[in-house]
């Protein structure tokens, strides 16, 4: 099995981080702490905390897409399979202290494509 079918799995299993991601059709799509952010080549919707999205590795991976891709329509752009954002997403809220063993540049690398 590949590293990326064992992930996509282990995701599965846990589920999705709830208090991260809100379903787009929510009305709290109207709060000003969210913001939208488009994952992958799909540019799947996510809304996000102000916080997640401030976060380090989060604003680096946006930065990095930036020379890939623009904002789009207001929404940050992150080039990432959508798979390892969920990941990305369930580790900043379950066990960001895993990611800290690892530089800056690694987990960029790691989750960007």
């Amino acid at each position: 099995m590949s590293k990326l079918a064992k992930l996509t799995s282990a995701i599965r299993k846990l589920g999705r981080s709830k208090s991260a991601v809100v379903a787009s059709s929510s009305a709290s799509a109207l709060r000003a702490d969210l913001r939208t952010v488009l994952v992958g080549k799909s540019r799947r919707r996510y809304l996000l905390r102000t916080d997640l999205v401030e976060h380090p590795l989060i604003r680096c991976l946006v930065d990095q897409s930036a020379s890939e891709c623009s904002e789009d329509g207001g929404a940050l752009v992150v080039a990432c399979e959508v798979v390892m954002f969920e990941h990305l997403l369930w580790m900043l809220e379950n066990s960001e202290s895993q990611l800290a063993n690892y530089s800056m540049d690694e987990l960029v690398e790691f989750y960007s494509y």
